[in-house]
């Protein structure tokens, strides 16, 4: 008997299926869990720095990741997108902002040279502490050295030794729901400046838009740093949000 060989078109809808399926599946989670959130009196959806803190700070790890599993969802296809082809092959110094439990972190580990450190920094301590339980086991199997701080995305930024980090010393600087989704205008401004110090001509920032700051705003906001913009990077075609990608001239 022969079996009919799977035609590329029904491989390529059975693909598109299953990834549907899984997204459906992570946006039931998010929205059970928020619904959960809300009856404690939880709102992270703020930018508001201390409320939202507080928010997060009063999530399990399990409820953290339910609430941004969609983000953590489409970071996997969006950071990808967002570096290809922007990176030099050399060690390189990475900060990860907003990190939260660190998946961004992970996903950052991926794809960087050997060598390279990332630092992720987040507001909420509880999430550090889980993170760096993760990131132990990123860098083990990626061979980066993957560390997290507790800090502020809109003051200076620090590196794991408590040092401020020095003028244009980084490569790269990620964001994946911090910025689009928690800054208010003013706090946008004081993220991009500091990105501004720390990277290094030609570095890179790949910074997620959202609800609270439009690709059109970020990039009026980098361009009058001095920065180019380089591309608009999603998930998926249906992505409101993503990335929208930075060179430091």
């Amino acid at each position: 008997m022969i079996v009919p060989a799977t035609s590329p078109s029904t491989a390529v809808l059975d693909h598109a299926t299953s990834v549907s399926e899984q997204l459906l599946a992570v946006c039931w989670r998010q929205w059970r869990t928020e619904r959960s959130l809300r009856k404690r009196g939880i709102d992270f959806r703020t930018t508001v720095p201390g409320d939202a803190r507080r928010a997060y700070s009063a999530m399990t790890p399990a409820e953290f990741a339910a609430v941004n599993g969609r983000q953590a969802w489409a970071n996997r296809r969006t950071i990808a997108s967002s570096l290809a082809g922007l990176i030099p092959d050399r060690p390189l110094l990475v900060l990860d902002l907003g990190c939260g439990i660190g998946e961004s972190t992970r996903v950052l580990a991926s794809l960087v040279p050997a060598g390279s450190k990332i630092i992720g920094i987040e507001f909420a301590p509880p999430l550090v502490e889980v993170a760096n339980e993760l990131g132990a086991r990123a860098a083990a199997d990626h061979g980066r050295d993957v560390r997290f701080v507790v800090g502020s995305v809109v003051e200076t930024f620090f590196d794991d030794e408590g040092a401020a980090v020095a003028d244009e010393t980084v490569d790269v600087v990620n964001a994946s729901g911090i910025v689009g989704h928690h800054l208010d205008p003013p706090d946008a401004e004081s993220a991009a400046d500091e990105i501004f110090r720390v990277l290094r001509n030609r570095g890179i920032a790949a910074l997620d838009v959202g609800p609270k700051l439009s690709a059109r705003q970020l990039t009026t906001l980098m361009s009058d740093r001095g920065f180019e913009r380089v591309r608009r990077t999603r998930s998926n075609p249906f992505d409101r949000t993503g990335q929208v990608v930075f060179r430091k001239r």
